[in-house]
């Protein structure tokens, strides 16, 4: 008896917490084919733990700055849910509100009233009993189709939810009412501060990088990927100087395209170095490969990074320092040069496996920044290459190789004037595997220097 009373007590105490939630603003991706002005998609997050069937928000915004179109989220079409809007345009009461009359302010609009319930297209029960609703995962509920005007200001393009006009129901059952969720404005992808406004303006798609006037948005990018983009991506990784933008600014961010953006998580590793992930990330959407298709947009979050991850400015080293905090697997190895005649020399570029590794990639970015100089591949051609009269090359093997412990994999041959290997200097290299993303502990402190 005394466990049956300390069970009831407990279940009783349980059904007397309120519910809760967050409401925030995910993820943005650009429509394409890109249009003038560009359109973006926006995912609206909910997180109840799976608990919700119904919900509302009220989302503001200008309708001569921004044009919105109110969709369905995967997390919510997934559970056969029904959509309705409604334009706000005028003084509108809150449902959610918990006292009558509701003392909160009325909301004067513009923008609209979002409202998604879980009934009843698939579980409408019968006769007298309530209505058995569909229950909404978490994850995005709602998506915004977002285009500014032809007279829309840089200030004005701002979506706002109202914190007070947000509201979710349980989906309760036969005979059991649904009851009411609270939910408060959350932190997401495209809104860390939990502000509930999104400015659309400046934003810049991940890996649009050329052309540019600086590393601040919205002065780089042409609204869509080309071969520019891939080439200035291949010259940042390898930490060409003159093409890494400075660590932390809004052009390096959009390089950094990898772990990928998601409905709820900004992507990029956000730690101020550039690797061959982003390269192959860049590679894939640049020529839209299955399941590289969405193209993503983000706000600026500007970070500053220590000079010891400085690109442009630490070269090698900087590739050294970021690489001692793993395991060595593999080496760059620049090897001694070699006279071709009529005034011509060739350098040597091998990796020297530390274990046995298979199906890697590997780029690298050296020169003099001098001499017109050539790259002869060896037995495999790289996947993407780079020469010129400026004294660079970047090359990337995006195919993958196998190296084998204690071996030297030669991957090709750097061509020059006499003496140009004097002045010879490894930017940065990378590696990683092509069929889990790993990255390869590639070292490349002594690459500069083994020519002797």
């Amino acid at each position: 008896m005394t466990q049956l009373t300390r069970t009831a007590l407990l279940l009783g105490i349980a059904g007397t917490l309120a519910a809760q939630g967050t409401l925030s603003f995910g993820e943005i991706t650009a429509v394409t084919p890109a249009t003038t002005p560009p359109t973006y998609v926006v995912n609206v997050i909910l997180t109840t733990s799976g608990t919700a069937a119904g919900a509302q928000f009220d989302l503001n915004y200008d309708p001569t700055q921004l044009n919105v179109v109110v969709g369905l989220g995967p997390s919510a079409t997934a559970a056969s849910e029904q959509l309705s809007t409604v334009m706000l345009t005028a003084s509108l009461s809150n449902p959610f509100c918990a006292t009558t009359p509701c003392v909160q302010p009325q909301n004067n609009g513009p923008g609209q009233r979002v409202i998604i319930t879980g009934c009843c297209s698939a579980n409408q029960t019968s006769g007298t009993a309530s209505v058995t609703a569909n229950v909404m995962g978490d994850g995005s509920i709602a998506t915004l189709t977002v285009q500014a005007t032809a007279t829309a200001t840089t200030t004005g393009q701002k979506l706002t939810i109202l914190p007070g006009y947000l509201g979710a129901t349980t989906a309760g059952g036969q005979n059991v009412p649904a009851k009411a969720i609270t939910l408060t404005l959350g932190a997401g992808s495209s809104d860390h501060g939990s502000t509930g406004i999104l400015n659309l303006y400046p934003t810049y798609l991940v890996g649009g990088v050329y052309p540019s006037t600086s590393d601040s948005a919205p002065n780089f990018g042409s609204g869509s990927l080309t071969l520019n983009d891939l080439i200035l991506e291949l010259f940042a990784v390898n930490n060409v100087p003159g093409y890494a933008p400075a660590c932390g600014s809004d052009r390096f961010d959009a390089m950094d395209t990898y772990p990928l953006d998601t409905a709820t998580a900004r992507g990029g590793a956000q730690n101020g170095t550039l690797n061959l992930n982003d390269l192959i990330v860049e590679l894939f959407r640049v020529n839209k490969l299955p399941g590289y298709l969405t193209l993503p947009v983000r706000i600026s979050a500007p970070y500053t990074c220590s000079s010891s991850v400085n690109p442009g400015t630490a070269g090698v080293t900087r590739q050294a320092r970021t690489i001692t905090q793993r395991e060595t697997e593999a080496t760059l190895v620049v090897g001694a040069a070699e006279s071709t005649g009529s005034g011509q020399e060739r350098v040597p570029v091998y990796v020297r496996g530390g274990r046995n590794l298979a199906r890697v990639g590997v780029t690298f970015g050296l020169g003099d920044q001098q001499s017109q100089l050539r790259f002869q591949a060896a037995s495999v051609a790289p996947s993407l290459v780079q020469d010129s009269q400026l004294g660079i090359v970047a090359a990337a093997w995006l195919q993958g190789l196998d190296v084998t412990a204690g071996q030297q994999f030669l991957l090709g041959y750097v061509t020059g004037p006499s003496g140009f290997a004097a002045n010879l200097k490894v930017f940065g290299a990378s590696a990683s595997g092509l069929d889990d993303f790993r990255e390869v502990g590639l070292d490349v402190s002594g690459a500069s220097v083994a020519r002797q």
